[in-house]
């Protein structure tokens, strides 16, 4: 019998997750832009977060429309990070990547962020965004962290945001998912205390999602919260090493 050596591994399944807050206007956005990947998730898992919007009616229209659409609205609202946690719950691929409702993906970036992952070397792959400002044009591509030292560069600030990186589910699992009592910051706690776990990072030069400004609050703009949440992040003993 001849066998014939395969050139290319299959790319890992994956999962994403949306959490969504009043955004009804833009979450359908995000799930068409996930669901319009030449390498389409298992399950797209759209979490609506005690929205008072029309979001709850938005997301469970996606999921009548489409079978790899789940719907989970909560009752009240728990913030960014238990949304994320609850979606996470849910997912039951290797992979899981965490997309904002009022973020897109770009045609490719599932396949881009996968073949990252190939070997089995990593755990978290990074890649890049472009920030777009309200209606205007998408800016250059950026990323936070220039692929060198991770601890030096979560040291230096959030430098890697969840719509534009996917993580290995059971690395999500070890660390316990996001941390609830931050209500901004959470992502750039969740990447220090991955890191502190030994989670193995990679980024890749690929352009895999647009950062959007669109209309609604964001906690982000919290300042004074947002200054007393990276004083918490930086407090972690993983950082707070370099300086010791």
């Amino acid at each position: 019998m001849l066998h014939v050596p395969l050139l290319f591994a299959p790319l890992a399944t994956y999962d994403v997750v949306i959490p969504c807050h009043n955004r009804a206007h833009v979450v359908a956005d995000a799930v068409a832009s996930v669901l319009a990947q030449d390498h389409p998730p298992a399950r797209v898992i759209v979490v609506d977060d005690g929205s008072s919007d029309d979001s709850a009616a938005v997301i469970r229209g996606l999921a009548a429309a489409h079978p790899s659409v789940d719907a989970i609205v909560l009752p009240r609202n728990v913030g960014a990070s238990q949304a994320r946690n609850t979606g996470a719950g849910a997912a039951r691929s290797d992979w899981i990547a965490f997309l904002d409702s009022d973020d897109v993906w770009l045609p490719g970036a599932a396949r881009a962020l996968l073949d990252g992952t190939a070997g089995g070397l990593h755990d978290i792959v990074v890649g890049h965004f472009a920030r777009v400002e309200g209606d205007g044009a998408p800016q250059a591509p950026e990323c936070g962290w220039d692929g060198g030292c991770i601890r030096r560069g979560l040291a230096s600030g959030g430098v890697i945001g969840p719509s534009w990186s996917i993580v290995r589910r059971a690395m999500v699992a070890q660390v316990g998912g996001f941390d609830p009592s931050f209500h901004n910051c959470n992502d750039w706690d969740f990447y220090t205390r991955t890191a502190a776990a030994g989670a193995r990072f990679a980024r890749i030069d690929t352009c895999v999602a647009l950062y959007r400004t669109v209309a609604g609050s964001r906690l982000v703009n919290d300042t004074a919260i947002g200054a007393r949440n990276a004083d918490r992040v930086l407090a972690h003993p993983y950082l707070m090493a370099l300086t010791a």
